[in-house]
């Protein structure tokens, strides 16, 4: 019955609007974005809308903020929108509005979240993936450079169950066996920080606790979470991480073979 009420609403805000000279580009439960219809020029204003879509539905509708642009990101696989996941500038705003994506994540380490700003501070200046593909390779030379601090790479993950209620080797799972050797109680509904140390491990070696001594991170996992990332402000503009990955294989190799001999063979 919720969900027949929230169509229902929502249809007839879509209705009401697209009346008044807007084209609706998205909408979820509690928002719907909009953007000025080119073929109306008899545009009525949107908090004149908003006040008489209220009275209509008898639920608050509120012209919440103007953007310069927003980027609704796909479903990963999949061309359909993620409907929870966007970002976009808002107008007169130095922030980025962010939902959803790895920098709003609470597992995502701090350096992912930086890299990822950072692409979309660039995407925002200049409107070209050439140029977030730049900030994502100086990120991925970093990572193998070792020059990355471990503090930055720290995961945060809930622990759901008990160890023993777990039947992957996953990572939290390798993480709970190296508290549990230390004699740490990490319950359910309790977060576990960690360094990805080897992931192709599947014991506790494969992790070291945020609070351990580390040395060394795994530099190729951390690449696939930086594609990752990068993947969800390029996926809005049609690339995934296959050309993402193309793109970078590209570039990388005049890099490797800059230093061939040049003179004599």
């Amino acid at each position: 019955a919720i969900n027949a009420f929230a169509r229902e609403i929502l249809l007839t805000a879509k209705q009401r609007l697209e009346a008044g000279g807007w084209r609706v580009v998205h909408g979820i439960v509690d928002s719907i974005w909009v953007t000025p219809d080119p073929d109306d020029d008899d545009r009525e204003n949107l908090e004149a809308l908003a006040t008489e879509i209220t009275e209509r539905v008898e639920i608050r509708l509120e012209h919440e903020a103007h953007y310069d642009w927003v980027a609704f990101v796909p479903q990963r696989e999949s061309d359909a929108g993620a409907l929870t996941k966007y970002f976009g500038k808002v107008a007169g705003d130095d922030d980025f509005k962010i939902r959803g994506i790895e920098a709003r994540q609470r597992s995502t380490p701090q350096f992912i979240e930086d890299v990822q700003r950072d692409c979309l501070e660039r995407l925002d200046a200049t409107r070209s993936p050439d140029a977030v593909l730049d900030c994502l390779q100086d990120a991925i030379k970093r990572l193998h450079a070792g020059t990355v601090r471990v503090e930055q790479l720290v995961e945060r993950n809930r622990v759901s169950k008990p160890l023993e209620g777990y039947t992957q080797n996953t990572q939290n799972v390798a993480a709970l066996k190296r508290a549990r050797e230390q004699d740490l109680a990490v319950h359910p509904g309790q977060d576990l920080e960690y360094v990805v140390v080897d992931d192709e491990k599947s014991s506790r070696e494969r992790v070291a606790l945020a609070h351990e001594e580390i040395e060394s991170y795994d530099a190729s996992y951390y690449e696939i979470q930086l594609v990752r990332a990068v993947e969800s402000v390029l996926s809005p503009l049609g690339w995934d991480r296959t050309e993402i990955r193309r793109e970078l294989a590209e570039t990388r190799v005049p890099e490797l073979t800059a230093f061939a001999n040049t003179g004599n063979d």
